[in-house]
């Protein structure tokens, strides 16, 4: 119920004529890092710092004098990685997930310059690439989502960050995300999954948004 109306409030301010509003394109790069409680398995949050990329649509819906909405549309690729202890080899695990979101932001004006974010927003996943590799020797496979279920490849996030404005058009928005849902862990034969279990996924976007 929260996925349907989150997307219809989306596509129905996409589309809206009655607020002041402007739509733009956004480019970024975006990093994911795991952490995990009670796990067998070593999260290093600095380590584990992966680059990966972003691309989408954004609205920009001036409610107030003060109060600016912005729904994003967007196209992420991110990797997280990890390290497996398995029978005294250590195993470098990559998982690349291919994902589109759907986020409903609200940028609080501090000066004409500066915002405050804060928003929801929900991921898709489209595909999940698995690289593993002990010493100089890798495998990559792809990872079948047809068993998966909707519940199982959309994802919660909240969102909190600043936006810097440079004129009427040009955006920076530094961005926080935070996965509302815990997944389960992963080992060699299986990846990390929507399934409970107590991984946290924290990412961090930067982009640049121009308004047309």
């Amino acid at each position: 119920m929260i996925v349907r109306i989150l997307l219809f409030t989306l596509l129905f301010l996409f589309s809206s004529s009655v607020f002041s509003q402007d739509f733009g394109v956004r480019i970024g790069v975006t990093t994911a890092t795991p952490t995990g409680n009670n796990d067998t398995f070593d999260f290093d949050f600095l380590e584990s710092f992966s680059p990966g990329y972003q691309a989408g649509l954004l609205g920009n819906f001036e409610l107030s004098d003060v109060i600016i909405l912005k729904p994003e549309l967007t196209y992420r690729e991110y990797t997280i990685t990890q390290e497996v202890t398995w029978y005294m080899n250590d195993y470098n695990i990559d998982q690349k997930h291919t994902t589109f979101s759907a986020d409903l932001n609200f940028d609080i004006e501090l000066t004409n310059y500066l915002s405050l974010i804060f928003g929801i927003g929900m991921d898709y996943i489209t595909s999940i690439q698995i690289t593993t590799s002990i010493n100089e020797f890798g495998e990559v496979s792809t990872l079948d989502l047809s068993e998966m279920s909707m519940n199982q490849r959309m994802d919660p996030f909240s969102n909190i960050g600043v936006c810097f404005k440079f004129g009427k058009s040009f955006l920076v928005d530094l961005q926080y995300r935070h996965l509302l849902e815990n997944w389960e862990t992963a080992n060699l034969i299986s990846a990390i999954s929507s399934e409970n279990g107590s991984v946290k996924l924290h990412m961090i976007n930067l982009s640049v948004a121009i308004l047309l």
